[in-house]
């Protein structure tokens, strides 16, 4: 078991390394592209409506 003693007059919050650095990778995706939420869900209801094409189709069109 550790402890940590920290003199602040400010929250803190204690977090593993991993989730921090998924933390700071989303908010640089966000950054880069802030409509990256809204694209992603019209991509996933075009999924669900069926409006996709199977990889094997997609490298007989492109290739």
């Amino acid at each position: 078991m550790s402890t940590i003693t920290i003199k602040s007059d400010k929250p803190m919050v204690l977090i593993p390394i991993e989730e921090y650095e998924s933390m700071k990778e989303t908010t640089e995706i966000l950054q880069i592209n802030p409509n990256i939420v809204r694209e992603l869900r019209q991509e996933h209801e075009s999924i669900e409506k069926g409006e996709y094409i199977s990889f094997d189709e997609f490298k007989e069109r492109c290739l």
